[in-house]
């Protein structure tokens, strides 16, 4: 049992080093490279807006990036108090209504991540799931013109339409759509609760 215990806290470990490894942020301080891209990510209740100033495009609840790119988000709120957070970020972003915060990251390579808000957000729980998928810059680039010619990605929710909470948490307090981490802990915590939690 206890093999079976450190065989899955390891597992965990990888997974996220794993996430970590696919996803870079870091706020804006000195020293900080220009931008190739700058998305300015709205939080709204209960849904995200991301919009592509230099490109004429916005999308809802998916923001999509080019891999291996210096972006900028600007990070706002249109309501209350929000948060940022992307799978393999340590900790959430808190955004303050009238307040842009800016957060540069690169996403290593292609590929689709998770994220949330878990402020509250006025419905009590971790809310406002997003996906983040990432292509190379080349297909990025077909993927923005058409969408300049056909856009089809901007979708606000109805007003009053009920948000989009999350069911149940992970681990570590982010919801959203369950990482093999947060799975694998979940596990892990089951099997502890049979008798003694391990050691993290």
């Amino acid at each position: 049992m206890k093999s079976s215990r450190t065989l899955v806290g390891a597992m965990v470990g990888l997974a996220c080093v794993c996430a970590a490894a696919l996803f870079l942020a870091r706020a804006v301080g000195g020293g900080a490279t220009r931008p190739e891209l700058t998305v300015k990510a709205v939080a709204h209740q209960w849904w995200w807006e991301f919009d592509y100033p230099t490109l004429g495009i916005k999308t809802s609840n998916v923001l999509y990036l080019p891999s291996a790119t210096n972006v900028r988000l600007e990070l706002a709120s249109a309501d209350v108090i929000h948060s940022f957070w992307i799978l393999g970020m340590k900790d959430a972003v808190s955004i303050l209504p009238g307040k842009t915060r800016p957060l540069d990251l690169i996403l290593k390579s292609p590929g689709e991540l998770y994220g949330n808000c878990d402020s509250g957000c006025g419905c009590n729980t971790v809310c406002m799931r997003f996906r983040v998928l990432a292509s190379n810059p080349g297909n990025f680039d077909q993927w923005a013109a058409r969408e300049r010619l056909f856009p089809s990605e901007f979708k606000p929710p109805h007003p009053g339409a009920a948000p989009a909470c999350a069911l149940s948490t992970g681990h570590d307090g982010h919801a959203g759509y369950e990482s093999p981490a947060s799975h694998l802990q979940r596990v892990l915590d089951g099997d502890a609760s049979a008798g003694s939690r391990p050691a993290s």
